[in-house]
């Protein structure tokens, strides 16, 4: 089969950058897809409800990236197909939309399936052709564009197009085809590793409470006994460790052995003269909003009695409460492995791809989006945002 752009991979990225590159088309443009339908990890975002995008100016955006290098790679794309632009865009197909009070944003039926149905049904009203069950297994360069051998048969493009995604839940097809297919045409990659991943802790004393949260915790990440990264956000306790999306959005940044230290009370709001009165230590200390059972436990642990009085608390025992409530340490023994991991970092290294079209800087005519890049954003509906506005300046710039 002969056509002029293909894409590799139907998630949002591919289906995105085969709408803009069908619009503009001055040939035929077809989206391969592995699986017998397209979109698979993207039906399980969210839960299946998608948090899609975030609120906010794209200025904002840029801090949810890692680092600024990696923001300023982004900020095109962003700025081209911004969170307006893909919330109108679905929003003149149909699909209303909801915003939540920390600003994310889902399609208001909760359902991920609404806006993959709109993504494939606008491939195809552009002149799109969408192929399931077609295994890309190598990419050649060619003196006419591009050959790809699949489990149908060679294939060959003047352009390419790869939106494969990373290597995250790889039951869904993401298994890291795309990483390969970069090496392949020569280009670099940092190495990719989970990322948005939980955490395991060792030695650890509260499974059995799984399902507690800590509301805007502030994080400290500390190696080799300096400090490494800080955060704040929503913590949650799991049956082994700790998630939420203050440790996932960390994670990226997170090795074994690491050490974890948890804020359960602000440091400026602890107060001496919460030792006063005829109240218990438990009574106490649960003005601080933590979960009783929780509480209990920790007491339990550093054998203080939870019913004992405040007033017959004595100095040595405030002191180790105060450095264990306002920085509880956790150490790391592992991360969530691929099937845990919500996103990949790492991928193809930024220098070598042009972030104003998506366009390889080594070899013409071949173009990246999405996850397969060397970014990966917070929890929040950034991952989402970027891989479609990779997408559509992919697709808007492959005719040019």
């Amino acid at each position: 089969m002969n056509v002029d752009v293909f894409v590799v991979g139907a998630g949002p990225s591919g289906l995105a950058a085969g709408i803009a590159s069908a619009r503009n088309r001055r040939g035929t443009v077809c989206v391969l897809e592995r699986n017998t339908e397209s979109g698979c990890k993207f039906l399980l975002s969210g839960s299946g409800q998608c948090n899609v995008t975030h609120s906010g100016q794209i200025a904002d955006f840029l801090n949810h990236y890692g680092n600024t290098k990696k923001a300023r790679f982004v900020k095109p794309a962003l700025l081209s197909f911004d969170n307006i632009a893909l919330t109108h865009f679905f929003e003149q197909r149909g699909v209303p939309f909801l915003k939540r009070e920390d600003g994310k944003i889902f399609p208001k039926s909760l359902k991920s399936k609404d806006l993959l149905n709109i993504l494939v049904a606008e491939l195809k009203e552009q002149g799109g052709i969408l192929q399931t069950e077609t295994v890309v297994k190598n990419v050649a360069k060619i003196n006419t564009g591009f050959l790809l051998t699949t489990n149908r048969g060679e294939f060959c493009a003047e352009k390419l197009i790869l939106a494969t995604g990373g290597q995250s839940y790889p039951s869904t097809g993401s298994q890291g085809d795309g990483f390969r297919f970069a090496k392949q045409l020569g280009h670099q990659l940092v190495e990719p590793k989970p990322a948005l991943t939980p955490v395991i802790v060792r030695n650890y004393p509260f499974a059995d409470l799984s399902g507690i949260s800590f509301w805007s915790a502030k994080i400290e990440i500390h190696r080799n006994r300096k400090r490494l990264k800080v955060g704040q956000g929503d913590v949650l306790l799991t049956h082994r460790g700790l998630s939420g999306p203050a440790i996932l959005n960390l994670s990226r940044d997170m090795k074994p052995n690491d050490k974890i230290l948890v804020a359960l009370i602000e440091p400026e709001k602890w107060v001496s003269e919460i030792f006063t009165g005829k109240r218990t230590l438990k009574n106490a200390l649960q003005q601080f909003g933590i979960a009783e059972r929780f509480l209990v436990r920790i007491l339990e642990l550093f054998d203080i009695v939870p019913d004992q009085p405040v007033a017959e608390t004595n100095r040595e025992t405030r002191k180790r409460l105060e450095l264990v409530l306002t920085g509880y340490p956790f150490i790391i023994e592992s991360l969530g492995g691929w099937n845990e991991a919500m996103v990949t970092s790492g991928g193809v290294v930024l220098e070598e791809v042009n972030r104003q079209t998506m366009e390889s800087r080594i070899v013409s005519g071949l173009y990246f989006c999405g996850e397969l890049l060397d970014i990966d954003g917070n929890t929040g509906g950034y991952n989402i945002q970027f891989a479609i506005s990779s997408g559509f300046t992919a697709g808007n710039s492959v005719h040019y």
